[in-house]
């Protein structure tokens, strides 16, 4: 009795959630007979949101390791040499330069040709034009050009690129493993979220009188990305996921990540991705800069670099304000400043190994890389000494080394940078060194290891970014929670953060307090751990422009145009109201 009074009771719910689900106004037979939209999107593909693509760990004997010694063993004798690609037929070539190998800079990585202003303006003209037939291309086929390279990169090209990054950019097997993961898990995520837009998101009821719906597509003129050299991924991903939305791009790659970055267009390009829809254009950033803040056709700026490069975009988009179309987006990320706190609760062996990874993995180069550290003043000594053991035992050396936990910076410029910090430390009386601080540039650019303890929270090893193995810690009164957001607030940088406590309550406050410095928060867990499509990666403050975080559906929309449209079902004969054939009051005129 109680069994069947229980499915009585299931069936009417459900009857009547079926009616409360049911567009008001609207009959079954109204429904049935209201014709098809001519103009609703088609998506004739609806997969299950993707998973992320599986790390392989390069053990010794497996498939994966011999597969990538060979590539290594290619590209170490015979460098490339990469040409500006706007068509795959005709290839340009203009001034020729090399990347070098970071770890041996009187190595060649590979030699590429930077394109002349002329070439950079062909390119624009040739994305400008392709435009409209990208967009015009269903969801369904611009998603499988892209799908068929994350089989690629999972695939035949996956040690390829792997080879490009430990080679051009000094990562090692892992780094560039979980690089090459990171970019496949983008690009899945991003047409999984492209055709959740596409059937989600069309369909508004307008009851008997019309049927609505919206349509995301791209906008009119070109993309240019201007990408990094310190994340392959988020280099890739930068290029590519405007043209999900149907965009076309002209991509200029940093001069330290050319090799990796021509790997993946090669990938695109076997992929079938038509040409025209991304130009690869290696090219001096300035004059890139000037040829494409002066086309009358830009239509966003998608940026991966420093926060001073994107202001100077800010502003030269500006100046030219007056010529453009449309008002050009600007989408990307800058600077960082990422934090650890540790609490006197936390679990000090977990906060620091997360801490030795964050800082001082791809050397500290990563935008989610720690720099800084807040550790409750009761622990600070310990926590101290115990990373000072652990980041004595990493082994600093060129990446082809499998024992190589961290490499050398990318370039001169970045070296230069960090060296400058370490020298003014040194002469700084007020700062404690507890290890590392050495650094050698003989072969490669390498840095050690370096941890400072600093008296201030202003301190600018506390609030510069600074892209390198150098890492500032600073205590704070276990019991002054004031204190504690004062410090972290004092950067303009907002990209990760990490909070170690094993009390609960104070976590949360902690989590709820922070909130406005960092777009990612982490809870014993290590700042830089970022996947795509379980963690979004942006920023906040003067970290990033634009509101969508890379991985995430409100990224994409960030490249895209939407379109509502209202489609009457019936027409309209009567210029008139209804309340008009009511016979008027009588007004009396004074």
């Amino acid at each position: 009795m109680i069994l069947t009074r229980r499915r009585s009771m299931l069936r009417s719910a459900s009857v009547e959630l079926r009616v409360a689900c049911r567009p008001r106004g609207m009959s079954r037979a109204a429904r049935s007979a209201r014709p098809a939209s001519a103009l609703q999107p088609q998506c004739a593909v609806y997969p299950r949101a993707p998973r992320n693509e599986r790390v392989l760990e390069h053990c010794v004997g497996t498939k994966e390791r011999e597969c990538l010694a060979h590539e290594l063993t290619m590209l170490t004798r015979n460098p490339d040499t990469i040409p500006i690609v706007l068509s795959p037929d005709t290839p340009s070539y203009g001034d020729c330069c090399s990347q070098m190998m970071p770890f041996d800079h009187q190595l060649v990585a590979a030699y590429f040709h930077r394109a002349s202003p002329a070439t950079i303006t062909q390119a624009i003209e040739l994305a400008t034009a392709c435009q409209p037939s990208w967009e015009r291309t269903s969801v369904d086929e611009r998603c499988g050009v892209l799908e068929r390279a994350t089989d690629l990169l999972a695939g035949v090209f996956r040690q390829r690129v792997i080879a490009a990054a430990m080679i051009g950019q000094g990562m090692t097997a892992i780094q560039a493993e979980l690089n090459v993961c990171q970019l496949i898990d983008y690009l899945r995520f991003g047409c999984y979220f492209m055709r959740e837009l596409t059937r989600n998101k069309s369909l508004i009821d307008g009851g008997d009188d019309a049927i609505n719906h919206n349509q995301y597509h791209g906008l009119e003129g070109f993309w240019a990305a201007i990408t990094p050299y310190n994340s392959l991924a988020y280099a890739a991903q930068l290029a590519i996921m405007p043209t999900i939305i149907g965009n076309c791009v002209v991509w200029k790659p940093s001069d330290h990540s050319v090799l990796a970055c021509y790997r993946v267009f090669e990938c695109l390009q076997c992929a079938g991705l038509p040409p025209g829809v991304i130009n690869f254009v290696p090219a001096d950033e300035k004059c890139f800069l000037e040829a494409v803040c002066s086309n009358t056709d830009l239509a966003g700026i998608s940026f991966g670099g420093t926060t001073r490069t994107l202001e100077h975009i800010w502003r030269t988009v500006g100046a030219h304000i007056d010529k453009y179309l449309r008002f050009p987006r600007i989408v990307g990320t800058g600077s960082g400043k990422n934090f650890h706190v540790v609490h006197s609760s936390a679990n000090l062996a977990n906060a620091v190994a997360c801490t030795a990874r964050a800082a001082f993995e791809m050397a500290g180069q990563k935008s989610s890389s720690c720099s800084r550290v807040f550790v409750a003043q009761s622990v600070l000594d310990r926590f101290t000494q115990c990373l000072a053991q652990v980041a004595q035992s990493l082994v600093v050396c060129h990446p082809l080394d499998y024992r190589c936990f961290m490499s050398a910076l990318a370039s001169q410029d970045a070296y230069d940078k960090v060296y400058g910090f370490l020298e003014r430390a040194c002469r700084d009386s007020a700062v404690r060194l507890v290890c590392g601080g050495r650094t050698d540039r003989g072969v490669g650019y390498f840095v050690e290891p370096t941890v400072y303890v600093v008296p201030e929270p202003t301190h600018e090893l506390m609030c510069e970014e600074l892209r390198g193995p150098v890492l500032a810690v600073c205590g704070f009164p276990d019991d002054d929670r004031e204190a504690l957001v004062w410090a972290v607030a004092q950067t303009q940088y907002a990209i990760t953060g990490s909070i170690f406590a094993r009390d609960t309550r104070w976590a949360q406050w902690a989590a709820g307090a922070l909130r406005e410095y960092s777009a990612a928060l982490y809870l014993n867990a290590r700042c830089s751990e970022d996947t795509p499509g379980q963690q979004a990666v942006g920023g906040t403050r003067k970290s990033a422009a634009g509101g969508g975080k890379a991985g995430s559906m409100s990224y994409l929309l960030q490249f895209a145009t939407e379109r509502s449209i209202r489609e009457a079902l019936h027409a309209c004969t009567d210029v008139t109201y209804s309340y008009m054939d009511e016979t008027p009051p009588v007004v009396v005129l004074k």
